[in-house]
């Protein structure tokens, strides 16, 4: 189901509220800003390449959304953003993101850079227990409209048939 009904507010971005802007690095080093994806429906997800459940269940989900949307896939994507820098090296991200599908943009900052857009989109900065092993951090998915405006907050168990009941109506 999606968030917005149960969720408290004040730990999400509010529905109806442009997404907070950010720049950070692909894969290739290059600068990526949110702007550059204005047009699209955009999803945004906060994981790292080691995680057990959450990461790979929201990155299959979005890979069986885009096989649902067929010829209208290309106005979605998908930006994965890592919560966990230290180990998440910008190949392994882009390796990870293209496991699911080649429309996941994975982002990578420095620690600095990254701490502010996870606080600007109320991820729980990770804590990192220094073994390499599970980091805690916020397991849902924000929604923009083609405007960049936040429209729907899922959650990775959402079937690909209920995102797609959601998404569906930003692409008119």
């Amino acid at each position: 189901e999606a968030l917005q009904e149960n969720a408290e507010p004040a730990n999400f971005i509010a529905v109806g509220k442009p997404l907070p802007r950010f720049t950070l690095r692909n894969a290739h080093g290059e600068e990526i800003e949110l702007e550059s994806f204005r047009g699209k429906v955009v999803l945004i997800f906060f994981g790292y390449t080691n995680c057990p459940d959450y990461c790979p269940l929201a990155l299959r989900r979005f890979s069986e959304l885009i096989r649902l949307l067929g010829q209208r896939s290309s106005e979605v994507v998908m930006i994965f953003i890592t919560t966990d820098p230290v180990r998440d090296s910008p190949e392994a991200l882009s390796r990870f993101a293209g496991r699911y599908s080649d429309r996941i943009v994975a982002l990578t900052g420095d620690w600095d850079e990254l701490a502010k857009v996870w606080r600007e989109y109320h991820v729980r900065v990770p804590e990192d227990d220094g073994k390499g092993g599970f980091i805690s951090h916020s397991a849902v998915i924000y929604v923009a409209d083609r405007n960049l405006v936040l429209r729907e907050i899922l959650t990775p168990e959402m079937t690909a048939e209920s995102a797609l009941e959601r998404i569906m109506p930003l692409l008119s």
